[in-house]
């Protein structure tokens, strides 16, 4: 495991790279009338809710913003604030996906060109806010938070992966790797 909480969340963020990078794919594949493969969108909708926002989010809203609070950063009217109304978009669009995975799986009317256009917001949306916590949030915490900080916040990640599941995490985690440079289509819809 990383040293710091902050390499951990950027570790979890490269995995969710991985995802959006395949929903681009995706995204074009759809658009171009090929085939996607039905498990793989199947199993976008629980990696985002599951990994990406339980586990993930999870470990920013409930264990590293209170702590960063506790040592002074503002609750409102900062990044805080901010990254927790983005998560809440991120949720959002994931609804907005899965409807568009079922209507795209029932073969309806129309449904690839929305499919196509949830996964490339989505995957656009991530991009910008990753980039923002990468680069602006999480330098912010890494220069607050003391020794006794990062103990207890590897332990209460720890904790937040206990709660999703390790088995159910590493599930997550290969699905992840196992998207980008798969062109396998066997079971494609």
């Amino acid at each position: 495991m990383s040293a710091r909480p902050i390499e951990i969340l950027m570790d979890e963020h490269r995995i969710i790279e991985k995802v959006l990078a395949a929903m681009r794919q995706y995204a074009d594949a759809l658009k171009s009338g090929s085939p996607v493969d039905k498990d793989k969108l199947q199993g976008l909708v629980p990696f985002m809710r599951e990994f990406a926002d339980a586990c993930h989010h999870g470990k920013e809203e409930y264990r590293l913003f209170p702590a960063l609070v506790a040592k002074g950063l503002p609750a409102r009217n900062g990044p805080i604030q901010a990254m927790c109304a983005e998560h809440e978009t991120g949720r959002r669009l994931v609804g907005d996906l899965e409807s568009a995975v079922g209507r795209h799986l029932d073969r309806q009317a129309g449904a690839d060109a929305e499919l196509a256009d949830a996964l490339v917001a989505i995957a656009d949306f991530y991009a910008r806010h990753i980039w923002k916590e990468d680069n602006v949030l999480f330098p912010m915490a890494d220069r607050a938070l003391g020794a006794d900080d990062v103990t207890g916040l590897i332990e209460a990640f720890g904790e937040v992966d206990g709660q999703v599941g390790a088995a159910s995490r590493e599930r997550f985690v290969g699905f992840a790797r196992g998207l980008v440079d798969d062109s396998d289509h066997r079971n494609p819809i």
